[in-house]
């Protein structure tokens, strides 16, 4: 227990603590020679705590067989108080070898009980025969041994203090001292991780630094993959590091979640943009596909909705050795009041961490897999799971044929207004004929959005295809061509579609990071870069169109 100016206050800190402060008290009661309480387990006798004023009887620390002990005369039976005025003329002590070391003593012993009944140990104290304890004293003593009974019972309480404080508001009332230890013990684990993370983070930040600094262009082949590898660990660090915090502070209950106007499509949009750099260097095929309005505004938490769906991109992103990831976007609109639900969809080729321990490996169907079992395997995934919850959503994960795993959020959102110049551009396009030339893969976005503003879309991946429509009189209004149609020759598949129709504007779409001679950027009307922004695309059918 914690002492301010010689004052106790609090709680103590351990019974060894408790026992020192009731022996400090009984010896300035009493006028006893030893006071010392004593614990045992049935089988040992140890001294927690002892007072001598004069002659060394007992000291603390000391450990007797408990039969062996004056303690297991207290103790045996029914635990009552024993006196004996003078151990060597008494029958239960004058043949014991504790009473060959201690001579003749006058002895009172007090057991200490706990709540349910059990006995931890004894409060005594000893002195020459003939000594005289008057009844308020032997009230002392009992209340003593009492008092210190409810502090060993209250330790138990507090190791099981977490579980307690979830049950009811009349437990909780009793046991609001051991909720402010616990919020105590919270804030210094708090405290702990804010402090390791600060002394991590600036080395680390530093090394991060200095691989920039070590790269030079006279390096070889061998030290710039050192130099990535070390890059990439400490990136990877870094990322811990972060999810951490963003975890414990999701735990503690500090995470708010603000209610204001955002654009869904932009922050979707741009939270796997983040990924797309990476999909590129590791040759995934990143695909966005959001059945969405980009008119529409919504009342969210936009960080905290970039924050969830980012940790899933990038579980995603790392499990997928090659194929695709695929993010598709839907709103459910429920028929009364102005609250949507977002149903977002993370799909990804691969199968799960620990997958084979999650389902049978013989599966063919979609089946839903224990998103408790695979969140706690991944700090990132723990990290979407609050954040999910405290948004009012939830995250499901689905195998598909074995090949696949998708994760579905769904996310209540609030609908704000839309945007009215967004829409009448969106009017505007009514009507209007597409030729859209693209490899058949996953990525439809594309072809959804221009369908969803009710565009004319034509759509193949056969080159041949596109000149048999024009031959036989299909005049589009635009063209819009996918650089992986024809690797290698699709300029050249521009050029002779501009050759058939002059006045015809084309659009590229580019993969992520791809850069293009300015020759051959002249053929087109715009550059695209790929999953394809809705604003973006928007922007270039708006200016292009009459």
């Amino acid at each position: 227990m914690g002492t301010v100016e010689g004052r106790h206050q609090g709680f103590y800190k351990s019974i060894e603590e408790a026992a020192a402060h009731i022996v400090d008290v009984l010896s300035g009661i009493l006028g006893v020679n030893t006071i010392f309480v004593a614990t045992n387990d049935g089988v040992t006798n140890v001294i927690l705590e002892a007072f001598n004023r004069k002659d060394e009887l007992v000291v603390k620390g000391a450990a007797l067989p408990f039969m062996e002990s004056y303690c297991s005369l207290v103790l045996k039976d029914n635990a009552s108080v024993v006196t004996i005025q003078d151990t060597c003329e008494h029958s239960a002590t004058r043949s014991m070898d504790v009473t060959t070391g201690l001579g003749n003593r006058f002895f009172v012993g007090v057991p200490i009980m706990r709540r349910s009944g059990e006995a931890f140990g004894t409060i005594c104290i000893m002195d020459d025969p003939g000594y005289v304890i008057h009844e308020k004293d032997m009230k002392t003593l009992e209340a003593m041994a009492v008092f210190l009974g409810y502090v060993v019972d209250l330790e138990s309480a507090l190791r099981a203090q977490e579980q307690k404080l979830s049950d009811s508001e009349q437990l909780q009332e009793k046991l609001q001292a051991e909720k402010e230890r616990a919020e105590s013990e919270a804030l210094t684990k708090t405290q702990m991780l804010k402090l390791m993370s600060h002394e991590i983070r600036n080395p680390l930040n530093g090394i991060l630094g200095l691989t920039d600094l070590m790269r030079t262009p006279d390096m070889s082949e061998e030290q710039a993959e050192y130099v990535n590898m070390i890059e990439t660990s400490g990136n990877i660090l870094l990322t811990l590091l972060n999810n951490m915090m963003n975890f414990n502070t999701n735990e503690a209950g500090k995470t708010v979640i603000h209610d204001d106007p955002f654009d869904l499509v932009s922050t979707i949009e741009n939270t796997v943009y983040l990924y797309a750099g990476t999909a590129t260097s590791k040759n995934i095929e990143l695909g966005l596909n959001l059945n969405l309005n980009v008119s529409q505004v919504f009342i969210g938490d936009e960080i905290k909705l970039g924050q969830l769906l980012g940790h899933v991109m990038q579980y995603a992103m790392d499990t997928t050795r090659e194929g695709a990831v695929l993010v598709t976007a839907d709103l459910d609109e429920e028929e009364n009041g102005d609250t949507d639900v977002l149903l977002l969809r993370v799909r990804y080729t691969g199968q799960m961490i620990s997958d084979n321990r999650l389902r049978a490996s013989t599966a063919k169907t979609a089946e839903t897999i224990s998103t408790e079992k695979l969140i706690g395997s991944n700090l990132g995934l723990a990290v979407s799971q609050n954040l999910a919850i405290l948004m009012h959503g939830r995250i499901q994960v689905n195998t598909l044929d074995g090949m696949m795993t998708e994760f579905q959020i769904s996310l209540p959102l609030r609908r704000y207004w839309d945007l009215p110049q967004v829409t009448s551009v969106q009017q505007r396009l009514k009507g209007k004929k597409v030729l859209l030339a693209k490899d058949p893969d996953i990525l439809q976005g594309v072809s959804s959005l221009m369908r969803r503003w009710e565009m004319d879309v034509h759509m193949t991946s056969d080159s041949a295809a596109a000149y048999q429509w024009l031959k036989e009189g299909f005049k589009p209004d635009v063209a819009v061509v996918d650089m992986g149609l024809r690797e290698g020759i699709t300029v050249d598949f521009i050029m002779d579609l501009k050759r058939q129709a002059e006045a015809m504007p084309v659009i590229m779409l580019v993969p992520y990071g791809m850069h293009m001679d300015l020759h051959q950027t002249q053929a087109f009307d715009a550059v695209l870069t790929k999953p394809v922004r809705q604003t973006e695309l928007l922007n270039a059918l708006s200016i292009i169109l009459p």
